[in-house]
């Protein structure tokens, strides 16, 4: 059953109340910590992003290509659509001999506006490149493009790039590849869900290199070791991942999903982290990740004041004076 995680208040009084589950687990697939259900089943959205990268390192195809770290750092997450993350894909797209126009992840205003509560000008119009998705479109269009196989549609459940994906999600997560549900993502992509144990478990395996087999530990690393060197490509400016992964001294993957999801790799630990809102609110994902940090010991009393905006977040009303806050209220259960 899912437990109350997150209050809204307006002045002292609770308004609304966000519930959610979370779950912490080692790479041997034990549990150390949890709140609400970890057997909750939802998709893995866009922290799926760092997994969906492993057969493009697999196979040889970022090697071919010979993608950057700032390339794989990008393509692993879901950036800003500032210059520097379009010049990045751009240059991901030349190497592979596509265009812009064989992106099939839609358009949508970049999440740089609203991370900077900033407006776009009227009638500005947005390129595929600047989809915070496009990274990962790159990816799968780079491996079609070494596979010798159809670009056209390479969003299809059934085209092999997907199934590997499917595969490489499966393995790294240790869960059955049937029991995977498949849905469509927003940038039309296949979607998966699983259990949020085995989400945490699946971070858990992929930063800690002794508990899989050598080729599967240098892969995982390799993509690790990207978002560490780029974490301003895995998001950007004012983004929660970036600036949690930049303010921690502790190492960490950090990789947000729609829907209230948000998952942690904790390098140093060999731990991962999936955390869940029930409704699938934005605002109240952040106050509940943070403060699982907080609990875990993993963020500073230094680096939590660093990053108070996402732990306690106020509420302005439109004459933009204070009127609330939000808060992550829970305690965690130690198993």
């Amino acid at each position: 059953m899912a437990q109350r995680v997150v209050n809204v208040y307006r002045g002292g009084t609770v308004e609304s109340v966000h519930y959610g589950h979370a779950v912490v687990v080692k790479s041997d697939g034990k549990i150390l910590y949890k709140i609400g259900d970890p057997e909750t089943v939802t998709y893995l959205r866009s922290s799926a992003k760092p997994f969906q990268t492993i057969p493009l390192i697999e196979s040889g195809a970022a090697y071919h290509f010979k993608f950057s770290p700032e390339e794989i750092a990008i393509i692993s997450g879901s950036h800003n659509g500032e210059p520097q993350h379009t010049q990045v894909i751009t240059q991901i797209l030349e190497k592979i001999g596509l265009g812009p126009e064989h992106l099939q992840c839609g358009t949508h205003i970049p999440h740089y506006y609203t991370a900077t509560n900033t407006t776009p000008k009227p009638g500005e119009e947005f390129l595929p490149v600047q989809h915070n998705c496009s990274g990962k479109h790159a990816g799968m269009l780079a491996m079609c493009v070494f596979k010798n196989l159809p670009v056209e549609n390479y969003l299809d459940p059934d085209h092999p790039v997907q199934k590997l994906i499917t595969e490489a999600i499966a393995y790294v997560c240790d869960y059955p590849l049937e029991k995977i549900k498949i849905g469509v993502d927003g940038c039309s992509a296949p979607v998966h869900g699983l259990p949020i144990y085995n989400m945490a478990l699946g971070l858990a395996r992929f930063v800690t290199p002794p508990s899989v087999p050598r080729d599967k530990a240098k892969v995982y690393s390799t993509i690790c070791q990207a978002m560490l060197d780029h974490p301003d490509m895995v998001a950007g400016a004012k983004r929660y991942d970036t600036d949690i992964m930049r303010t921690c001294k502790e190492k960490l993957i950090a990789k947000g999903g729609a829907e209230g999801l948000h998952c942690v790799g904790f390098v140093e630990r060999g731990w991962g982290m999936a955390a869940k809102i029930s409704d699938g609110a934005r605002r109240a994902i952040f106050p509940f990740s943070l403060e699982m940090l907080k609990q875990l010991g993993v963020v500073t009393s230094e680096e939590l004041e660093k990053l108070q905006d996402y732990h306690h977040s106020i509420i302005y009303n439109w004459t933009y004076k204070e009127v609330g806050y939000i808060k992550a209220e829970f305690e965690l259960e130690k198993s």
